[in-house]
């Protein structure tokens, strides 16, 4: 585990509680093993591993937690989770922590990742399912670089790898389950 600094940390359980509640997975049940971390696929994108994320929840380090870039970079693939001994949904805590900063509106030290997130669960929402030219193409544009990937693109294209065009798989029912998930938030 990386050193902080020097000052003293107090442990505050409250964004441990707010979680647990939330997501009904007890953080403090993790005793840092680490076997999350040596498994997780996206590790090396990571400012900090998992285990530490998991402490920094534990000991109410807010700004550790939400600002870094672990949250946004989880793929949520679960790996951690069937190697945690203890059963915690660890994707779950992270989709719990990613909620708490939109919502809490913190600005988060990360690389358009949140932004990406963002595009990621629109398209899903009015599509049904990803459609990658568009999520990169918004995602560039907005970013403020909107030829970033475009030569690798036509490549792509070219080769049938991305489709242009969106493929359009049930929308109004994927609409209707954001808009239920929206009435169970309020």
């Amino acid at each position: 585990m990386k050193i902080i600094g020097k000052k003293d940390i107090k442990a505050d359980s409250s964004l441990a509680e707010e979680i647990a509640r939330r997501s009904g997975e007890n953080v403090f049940l993790c005793y840092q093993c680490r076997k999350c971390a040596s498994g997780c696929p996206n590790r090396k994108f990571m400012d900090s591993t998992i285990t530490e994320l998991m402490r920094y929840v534990q000991l109410g380090m807010v700004d550790e937690a939400m600002k870094k870039n672990t949250i946004w970079y989880c793929l949520s693939c679960h790996t951690c989770s069937v190697r945690c001994p203890e059963d915690i949904d660890i994707p779950r805590v992270v989709d719990t922590l990613r909620i708490l900063v939109e919502e809490k509106n913190i600005k988060a030290d990360d690389n358009h990742s949140r932004l990406f997130n963002r595009l990621w669960m629109t398209i899903i929402k009015y599509l049904g399912r990803g459609y990658e030219v568009g999520l990169v193409g918004a995602l560039n544009l907005l970013s403020g670089k909107p030829f970033k990937d475009l030569p690798l693109g036509f490549k792509m294209i070219k080769k049938g790898k991305l489709k242009l065009l969106p493929s359009i798989k049930k929308p109004f029912s994927m609409m209707k389950m954001f808009s239920r998930a929206r009435k169970l938030k309020k």
